[in-house]
């Protein structure tokens, strides 16, 4: 009787910590257009300084395009699993960084930037 309870004890605990955990997101939902609003100061600013472009493939993978002020374009390369994911990225000028982002309740992007010259904190949401 002591060991029964001890392992539905066990299974009640291990069920919670499961359904606290952020579930897996649907990775095709990422595909479309998405506005970056700053957030480095945290504060999210009112307009959107660059846009980026999702595809995803093969299963969890995707492939960003963006474009920075002044037309600077970069591209990026990364995977999502879970609701967590990143992204290689390189500019057109050559800089190159990555960029980690959860998938937040609302289905924004949290996201870090950072390079060697960058730390990029910022909100995607979709266009």
């Amino acid at each position: 009787m002591k060991n029964a309870f001890i392992l539905l004890t066990f299974c009640f605990i291990y069920g919670l910590s499961m359904a606290q955990t952020s579930g897996q997101v649907n990775v095709m939902t990422l595909n479309g257009t998405w506005d970056l609003y700053d957030n480095s100061t945290g504060t999210i600013s009112k307009t959107p300084d660059q846009s980026m472009n999702i595809m995803t493939f093969d299963g969890n993978k995707i492939v960003v395009q963006g474009i920075s002020p002044g037309d600077t374009y970069w591209i990026g390369l990364g995977e999502l699993n879970g609701s967590e994911g990143y992204f290689d990225w390189r500019f057109n000028d050559g800089r190159y960084g990555q960029t980690t982002f959860k998938v937040d309740k609302n289905g924004n992007l949290v996201a870090l930037s950072l390079s060697f010259t960058v730390e990029y904190n910022y909100i995607a949401k979709r266009r």
